[in-house]
C-alpha cells in the first residue's frame, strides 16, 4: 500500500514541474524529432549536399603551379606554339616547359568551357626585359554541340534531384503515418488513465469495507473469516492498482521517447478537445465508402511508393538515352587567343569511338535491364497495395461489428444499472454491492470508448492510404 502512496507522490511531484504542451503540439514536435523522422531528414541533407557539390563545378577554378628544373637542362621542344584546350584537370594541351601558371576554368551547365592560363617561362624568371613585357596569356573555349545531350554533372544533377523528390515524398507519407500511430497511442493512454481511476475507487472500496468489517468485528458483528475475505480483496485491488498504474506509466514513457518528448514536458490526457474533434469532423466529411476499383485509383494516384517507382523509372529512362547518345560521334566547337603574339584561332573537333572493347554495349544492356525491373517492380507495388487496401477495409468492417458488439453491451449495462438502482432503493442489495457493479458498468463504457477510438484511426489510416490530407 505505501508502494501506491508513493508511486501517486512521484506523479503529482513530477506533474509540477513539468511544463504543459497541448497534444496538438506533441504531435506536431514528435513528427519532425521521432527518430525514424529524423534519419530521413539526414537522408534529405546528404542529398541536398550533394547537390550542393554538383553546384561547385560551376564555380570557377584557379590553380596556381610552377615546375622549375632542379638540376640539368632543358629545351623546350619545337612545336611549343600549339595550344589546345581541356576541361581543367589536368595540364594537357599547355605548354610543359618549366614554368609558373596560373589557370583558371569555367564550367557552364550548357557545357560551355572557358579557360585561361597567364604563364612566366623560366627562362625569364630573371630577365628584365622579358618581365617587363609581362606573362604569356592563352584563353580559350570550347562548347560540345553535338550530339545535344546534358553535361555529367548536369546529368548527375537531374538524377540525385529525383533521389531528393523521392525522399521527401517519403517523409511526408512517413510523418503522417507517425501522427496517426501517436493518435492512437494517445486514445490507449486516455482509456488506460480511465481504467487507473477505476483502479482507485476499487482500492478506495476495499479500503473502505476493510474499515467496516474491522468496526464490525469490534461490535461482534463479523467474524475472522470476514476479515480474511476483506482483506484478500484489499490486497487484489492493492494489485490491480499497481498493475493500472504501471500500465499507464509504461505506456506514456513509451509515447514520450516516440514522440522524443523531453521530461520536462507534459501532455494532459483530456478527451474534449478541440484538436480532436476537428479531426472526428473532418474524418466524417470523407466519402470512403466507395467502390473498391475507385478507391484503388485513388491510392495508385496517391501513394509514395508509386510516385517514387515512377521517378525511379524517369531516372533509369534518361540514363538509357544518354548512354545511346554516347556512341554517337561528337562534334566540339573550340577557339583560342594567345596574348604573347596577339594570335587568335577557331574550329571544329570531330572525334568518333570506334571502339570501347564493347563497354558501352553491357552499360546499355545494365540499363535497361534495370529500367524492366522497374516496370515489374511497379506491377508489384500495385499488387501489394491491393493486398493492404483489402486489409484496410476489412479492418473498418471488424472494427464496425466490434462497435456494435460494445454498443450492445453498454445498453445491456445500462438497462442492468437501472434494475439495480431499483433493488437498492427497495434494500434488495447494499451499497457496497452496488458501488462495485458501477465499476463493471464504467469498464463496459470505456471499452465502448475504445471501440469508436478503433474505429477512428481505421479511418484515418485508410485516409491517408488514399491520399486526403486534412488542411491545417
Amino acid at each position: 500500500m505505501l508502494i501506491v502512496v508513493l508511486g501517486f507522490i512521484l506523479i503529482a511531484t513530477i506533474n509540477v514541474k513539468a511544463k504543459e504542451i497541448s497534444l496538438e503540439e506533441a504531435l506536431a514536435w514528435g513528427t519532425e524529432h521521432n527518430s525514424s523522422i529524423k534519419e530521413i531528414k539526414i537522408n534529405i541533407e546528404n542529398i541536398e549536399r550533394s547537390l550542393g557539390l554538383v553546384d561547385t563545378e560551376y564555380g570557377f577554378k584557379t590553380k596556381i603551379s610552377a615546375n622549375p628544373i632542379i638540376a640539368g637542362s632543358y629545351e623546350e621542344p619545337t612545336d611549343n606554339n600549339s595550344i589546345g584546350i581541356d576541361n581543367g584537370d589536368n595540364d594537357s594541351g599547355i605548354s610543359i616547359s618549366p614554368k609558373i601558371s596560373l589557370k583558371t576554368t569555367k564550367l557552364f551547365p550548357n557545357g560551355l568551357i572557358l579557360q585561361s592560363e597567364i604563364s612566366l617561362k623560366e627562362e625569364d624568371w630573371f630577365d628584365l626585359e622579358k618581365l617587363s613585357e609581362g606573362p604569356n596569356s592563352i584563353f580559350g573555349a570550347t562548347k560540345t554541340i553535338y550530339p545535344t545531350l546534358p553535361i555529367e554533372s548536369e546529368q548527375e544533377k537531374y538524377l540525385i534531384s529525383n533521389d531528393l523528390l523521392k525522399t521527401k515524398e517519403n517523409l511526408k507519407w512517413q510523418q503522417k503515418s507517425k501522427e496517426i500511430e501517436f493518435l492512437e497511442s494517445y486514445f490507449n493512454l486516455l482509456r488506460l488513465q480511465e481504467r487507473l481511476s477505476l483502479a482507485k475507487t476499487n482500492f478506495q472500496y476495499a479500503q473502505d469495507d476493510l474499515k467496516t468489517i474491522l468496526k464490525k468485528i469490534e461490535i461482534g458483528e463479523a467474524g475472522e473469516r470476514q476479515e480474511i475475505e476483506t482483506k484478500i480483496a484489499l490486497k487484489k485491488a492493492e494489485i490491480n492498482l499497481l498493475q493500472a498504474q504501471n500500465n499507464f506509466l509504461q505506456q506514456k514513457n513509451i509515447w514520450y521517447l516516440n514522440l522524443n518528448l523531453s521530461e520536462e514536458v507534459e501532455v494532459s490526457f483530456k478527451q474534449d478537445l478541440p484538436f480532436l474533434e476537428e479531426i472526428i469532423k473532418w474524418i466524417d466529411s470523407l466519402e470512403l465508402n466507395l467502390k473498391e476499383e475507385e478507391l484503388m485509383e485513388l491510392a495508385i494516384a496517391n501513394h509514395y511508393q508509386i510516385r517514387n517507382n515512377q521517378l525511379d523509372q524517369d531516372s533509369a529512362q534518361k540514363e538509357v538515352e544518354w548512354n545511346l547518345d554516347k556512341n554517337k560521334p561528337e562534334i566540339n566547337l573550340y577557339g583560342v587567343y594567345s596574348g604573347q603574339d596577339n594570335s587568335w584561332g577557331v574550329g571544329i573537333e570531330l572525334s568518333y569511338n570506334i571502339s570501347d572493347g564493347g563497354r558501352q554495349k553491357i552499360e546499355d544492356e545494365g540499363y535497361k535491364v534495370k529500367l524492366e525491373n522497374l516496370k515489374d517492380d511497379y506491377l508489384q507495388i500495385i499488387s501489394e497495395l491491393k493486398l493492404e487496401l483489402y486489409d484496410l477495409i476489412n479492418q473498418q468492417e471488424i472494427n464496425n461489428l466490434n462497435l456494435e458488439e460494445k454498443f450492445m453491451s453498454w445498453e445491456k449495462a445500462k438497462l442492468e444499472e437501472e434494475s439495480y438502482r431499483i433493488q437498492l432503493k427497495q434494500g434488495l442489495i447494499s451499497d457496497s454491492e452496488f458501488k462495485y457493479k458501477a465499476i463493471d458498468w464504467q469498464e463496459t463504457e470505456i471499452n465502448l470508448k475504445s471501440a469508436k477510438d478503433e474505429i477512428l484511426i481505421s479511418k484515418l489510416r485508410l485516409a491517408h492510404f488514399l491520399g486526403f490530407r486534412k488542411s491545417s
